[in-house]
């Protein structure tokens, strides 16, 4: 993807670290959002720790939606099972999401906010690798006879961008609003997310267990799609 730009690589470490800063500076700078316990380093932890996953879904949904028709040539000069294109695309975009995790990691055990909790993140990706691959299974399929499915999703990308708890909390929503949170299938993924990397992060198991049951049921409903509509 980045072969020929002059930063080769190491667009997979500036483009979160860009996207941070970005985030600080209209969170932290300007709305001089405070949250209690993660005062200086500790907000840009909670921030990223909600950014890199979002970063690796929004890039797997915008790239596998289009796999399909991407790639079409291949489909149909070469033997290999089709599943294999759109969910190639989602581990290929989740190299930024793991060059990012590595960086909030260190951060992390530096600021003092890892925990035995680290252990279940294995298995918060686990369900996020799911999650991605079932919808863009679904996504992908519905892109070869819609085409405009590709600019719908990054719209999407973008509204949910803006109501997912990133840089601020559910409770600082006023209580109208609250629910485009709660309906919001992502702050369940960022909440699992957080819950692993910092040590008082409030355990929430609904939302832990949304998290998992949304999961296991997209991958199970994108692939029963994805074979219905193979032909």
């Amino acid at each position: 993807r980045h072969s020929g730009s002059a930063f080769g690589r190491l667009w997979l470490l500036l483009y979160p670290l860009l996207l941070l800063s970005i985030y600080l500076f209209i969170y932290a700078v300007v709305f001089k959002t405070q949250l209690p316990g993660y005062e200086g380093l500790g907000y840009a932890i909670y921030v990223f720790c909600g950014l890199i996953p979002f970063i690796g879904l929004s890039e797997s949904l915008s790239a596998g939606t289009v796999s399909l028709r991407q790639n079409m040539h291949l489909i149909k000069n070469v033997m290999l099972p089709i599943e294999l294109v759109p969910i190639r695309t989602v581990f290929a975009s989740l190299a930024t999401q793991m060059v990012g995790l590595a960086v909030l990691l260190i951060l992390v055990l530096w600021g003092g906010y890892a925990s035995l909790k680290l252990l279940l993140l294995p298995l918060v990706l686990f369900f996020q690798v799911l999650l991605l691959v079932g919808l863009v299974l679904i996504l992908s399929a519905l892109a070869v006879a819609l085409p405009d499915i590709g600019n719908v999703v990054n719209l999407l990308i973008l509204l949910i961008m803006f109501v997912s708890p990133i840089g601020f909390t559910r409770d600082m929503v006023p209580g109208a609003f609250a629910i485009l949170v709660d309906l919001n299938p992502v702050s369940h993924m960022l909440e699992a997310f957080r819950y692993s990397l910092l040590v008082n992060y409030p355990f929430n198991g609904f939302k832990l267990l949304m998290f998992v049951l949304l999961s296991s049921g997209v991958f199970l409903l994108g692939s029963l799609f994805f074979h219905r509509f193979k032909g």
